[in-house]
């Protein structure tokens, strides 16, 4: 059980192979109400230049090209299993120039400073090595009033605080958000989102 969990667990933060592209598509469906809500914060614009950071299947990317007409949609993701899956699901938006995704990490983003009016990312904060390293890397590429919307869970409904997910909520707000406002941002804080499959869930929004 244990080496099924450990299995379970890489193919979440790096999906490799046959067995990766089966998590990707689950963390879809999985995934889609925090996909819907948090693309529903950022309040996209047509115009806006947008970076996803672990784009997974590409699902949010879709979705927020479908939005961003005269704008810009990046992605980024440690899995080149998962951009070849995105690749498909995009290859239109990627064709007419207006996605682009790459394999990369939020530890150094490949972008030039201040590119992007939003930027978000689902599920993927725990697995950043660094939580002020991969936040100062975001704060660089975001321009001056852009936003930063990042969802995570924070536990399952009835979980011990303290214990599994729900230990999130602590780093959240004794490191990350102290964290995000030495690094400059305007405003930082934390929204509650709606209960997944019976896990809380939770955005860290911060302004620039």
């Amino acid at each position: 059980m244990k080496l099924m969990d450990e299995f379970i667990a890489s193919q979440q933060r790096c999906p490799k192979g046959l067995a990766g592209r089966i998590v990707g598509e689950q963390m879809v469906h999985q995934h889609q109400k925090e996909t819907q809500w948090i693309v529903s914060l950022l309040e996209i614009k047509i115009t806006d230049r947008v970076l996803e950071i672990g784009f997974g299947a590409g699902k949010a990317i879709e979705y927020i090209a479908s939005l961003t007409n005269a704008g810009y949609v990046a992605g980024i993701d440690l899995s080149p299993t998962m951009v070849q899956a995105a690749t498909r699901r995009n290859a239109q938006a990627i064709q007419a120039k207006r996605v682009e995704l790459q394999c990369g990490n939020v530890m150094a983003l490949s972008f030039t400073d201040q590119q992007f009016d939003k930027i978000l990312s689902i599920h993927t904060f725990y697995f950043w090595p660094d939580y002020s390293r991969g936040m100062a890397e975001i704060f660089r590429v975001l321009k001056p009033g852009g936003t930063l919307a990042l969802t995570l869970s924070t536990g399952k409904m009835g979980e011990p605080e303290g214990t599994g997910l729900a230990m999130y909520q602590t780093i959240l707000e004794e490191k990350v958000l102290p964290g995000m406002e030495e690094l400059g941002f305007t405003s930082a804080y934390i929204k509650q989102g709606p209960l997944s499959r019976q896990f809380k869930t939770v955005a860290v929004i911060g302004v620039k």
